[in-house]
């Protein structure tokens, strides 16, 4: 008998910020940052099937504790690598469907992740996002792939670029691939909710002290009312650079092709 598909979130997680270094485990309201986001995954079709995804650096010897200490479901594989750490990650455990999921985003919505596992399931897709255009705030990013996607981009690619951002990858060969893209009804991306910079978790602190002893797991809705009646939250870390590695090789990415295509195009004329 056909087993039945089993979903599961991967939290890619490590210690090793630039920025603001061990965030993941830095305590709010008396658990871990990476605890929290957890509980949050839990409340959603992922329940029973989270899976933490570190690396095998020396640095995140303190993730594999805590995920020991809670009980919680690890691998550990490539830092730079993450097609491969994400699909040795999903076969240990047996995920055919693959919700990713970043440890810098403590306030992960699960109403949004089952949002787009919806779209992702209705649609029968190969993938799906809901930060293509980016219309969440930063923060509510989720991610799924098919387990067969995954070993797809693993065999067809060995590009460091694309094994460490498959999204690219899926961009780059769309014809090929199934996509669906989640949208917000109102543009909210001008709204940082992912931890960077200190700046990030001291805002992410207040809202869990406002808000948790409330809500065990309050929802987006939940933190716009809370924004609302308190604006100045929503300065708090602005103004803040974001995504400066993936923008610099993204950059660097399209100016070499640019480049080459110029040649290409001169050989032709020539």
């Amino acid at each position: 008998m056909k087993r039945e598909a089993l979903t599961a979130a991967i939290i890619q997680a490590r210690m090793g910020s630039t920025r603001l270094p061990g965030k993941v485990l830095k305590d709010i309201v008396g658990k871990p940052m990476l605890w929290h986001l957890i509980n949050r995954v839990e409340k959603s079709q992922c329940k029973g099937n989270s899976i933490i995804a570190t690396t095998r650096d020396k640095k995140d010897d303190a993730i594999e504790d805590f995920a020991k200490e809670y009980h919680l479901r690890i691998y550990r594989g490539s830092e730079k690598d993450i097609v491969d750490r994400y699909y040795k990650a999903a076969g240990t455990y047996n995920a055919d469907v693959i919700v990713r999921i970043w440890g810098d985003c403590p306030l992960i919505d699960p109403e949004i992740i089952d949002k787009t596992i919806a779209q992702f399931v209705r649609y029968k897709a190969d993938y799906a996002n809901n930060f293509n255009p980016p219309t969440f705030p930063t923060g509510m990013n989720v991610e799924i792939y098919r387990f067969n996607t995954l070993e797809r981009i693993r065999k067809e690619t060995n590009d460091p670029f694309f094994r460490e951002y498959p999204m690219e990858y899926i961009y780059a060969n769309q014809q090929s691939f199934r996509a669906v893209y989640v949208k917000h009804d109102i543009d909210l991306s001008d709204i940082h909710w992912t931890v960077d910079y200190r700046e990030d978790f001291e805002l992410i602190t207040t809202i869990f002290v406002e808000l948790y002893s409330k809500h065990r797991v309050f929802t987006m809705k939940h933190i716009l009312d809370l924004i609302d009646k308190h604006p100045e939250l929503r300065e708090r870390n602005k103004g803040l650079k974001r995504n400066i590695e993936y923008t610099k090789e993204l950059t660097e990415r399209r100016e070499l092709i640019g480049k080459n295509e110029h040649r290409e195009n001169k050989k032709r004329g020539s």
